[in-house]
């Protein structure tokens, strides 16, 4: 494994997009909260925390949406920090600190399950985004332009800042928050100017929804992302500061763009954000271009961790430099937007929603529980073994246990668990079950030795 270290090293000095996948984020390329601000905030900037915001608002009414967001927001950000923890003392994306939970080979699953779970959502975001396009054309100059052109067009475009990696998410979000921050904050102004705000706060709800799926929900929509956080808290000089930049991304940034989307669906009887802000508010083509931008600022971030998944899962087998495999996981991912994956996204996205919680539960366990917190060093890399049995065996349960909360044709459909999933979200519930059963077993593998 010694050798091995010295070929991570030497692939990446010869790379020419340097994002640090196999090393450790060099002291000098780590920043504080304060430089980071924009690239936490715009994490959770997108179109579908203004259409989450809605579904929950119209399901609900405001004030329940209200706290069952922040609610949301503070379990997202409590995994988050813990999560964004382990980045720190390692200084590794997510990908490479798993084979010290899994071991070599059992590291590789979790990096397929991150690609495809990223590719899955760059590929419906490339939809909503050609479709957003289309409609911004459509509603303000009546002008039809092709949906899949548009797809096709958009997920090129998104795959720019993604192959330059970190540093130009970074760079995109510097721009698109600012932008997003200001149209939400005139949108939210004239809102309240053209619909009274008692009316907005007292609106009666158009649907059914329960409190309890409203929170999971607001869970679910962002699990997998704070499960792999420390793809971007190793560029985090301290723990306060990946902490600090965690709740900012999900105590704050997010709950309040779901929130502001909850507004406009009160005051509007809609979730359709692009109609509400190009011909409602008429805030036109200047609208289109900021929700546009706020959307390439999620995308972008999905890219670049599918890309981080496979260059780790198949490194020494993929003899390809990072951003070829970026552009080729882009284009794939693109194509499956332009084939109609926003038709089968939910049920392939649930599954997955359902496999990344256990696996992120296995690994906070053995951190912080098993304390193996020593273990998470670069340093001690010919030291992982092929496999662990206690956080393989607690993954599976996890994963088990949320497939039978789960109908089908996504999982068991088990009556007294679907039950279950209705007062308690399955990624929680999944991830509880993963932590006591790798806590378990390592507690009684550790007497025997």
């Amino acid at each position: 494994m010694a050798n091995d270290k010295n070929v991570l090293g030497t692939a990446e000095s010869t790379e020419v997009f340097n994002d640090y996948e196999f090393s450790p984020v060099p002291d000098d390329k780590k920043n504080t909260w304060k430089s980071q601000v924009f690239v936490w905030l715009g994490v959770g900037f997108c179109l579908t925390a203004f259409t989450l915001g809605g579904q929950i608002a119209l399901g609900l009414g405001f004030w329940p949406t209200v706290a069952a967001v922040l609610i949301g927001g503070v379990i997202l950000t409590i995994i988050g920090a813990l999560c964004g923890a382990i980045g720190i003392k390692s200084g590794l994306s997510s990908t490479v600190s798993s084979r010290f939970t899994f071991g070599k080979y059992g590291a590789m699953v979790f990096g397929i399950i991150v690609a495809l779970c990223n590719m899955g959502w760059f590929g419906y975001q490339c939809t909503f985004f050609g479709s957003s396009i289309s409609g911004v054309f459509r509603l303000a100059a009546g002008m039809e332009v092709n949906t899949t052109f548009c797809i096709i067009v958009g997920g090129l475009l998104m795959m720019i800042t993604a192959i330059v990696g970190y540093k130009g998410i970074k760079m995109l979000s510097q721009i698109g928050v600012p932008l997003l921050f200001a149209l939400i904050l005139f949108g939210v102004v004239k809102t309240f100017v053209m619909v009274p705000a008692g009316e907005i706060l007292s609106a009666a709800p158009a649907m059914k929804m329960s409190f309890a799926t409203a929170v999971s929900l607001m869970v679910g929509s962002f699990i997998v992302g704070v499960s792999i956080v420390q793809d971007f808290t190793r560029y985090s000089k301290t723990v306060k500061d990946s902490t600090i930049g965690v709740t900012l991304g999900f105590t704050l940034g997010y709950p309040v763009v779901v929130i502001c989307g909850a507004i406009f669906a009160c005051a509007f009887q809609t979730n359709d954000i692009t109609d509400i802000m190009i011909n409602i508010l008429g805030f036109g083509y200047v609208a289109a271009l900021i929700i546009i931008i706020a959307t390439w600022t999620t995308n972008d971030n999905n890219l670049y961790q599918s890309t981080l998944g496979l260059t780790n899962t198949f490194h020494g087998l993929l003899k390809l430099p990072r951003w070829i495999v970026t552009a080729l996981c882009g284009i794939f991912a693109t194509i499956l937007g332009a084939l109609g994956m926003i038709d089968w996204l939910v049920p392939f996205l649930s599954l997955l929603c359902v496999l990344i919680p256990p696996i992120s539960g296995a690994m906070l366990a053995d951190f912080y529980i098993l304390k193996n917190a020593d273990k998470y060093s670069y340093e001690k890399m010919n030291e992982i073994p092929d496999f662990k049995v206690d956080t393989g065996i607690g993954a599976i349960a996890g994963c088990l246990v949320g497939l039978c909360m789960n109908e089908a044709p996504v999982g068991f459909g088990v009556p007294f668990m679907v039950e279950l999933s209705n007062v308690v979200p399955t990624a929680l519930v999944a991830m509880f079950v993963s932590v006591v059963v790798v806590v378990l077993i390592g507690k009684i593998g550790k007497g025997r030795a």
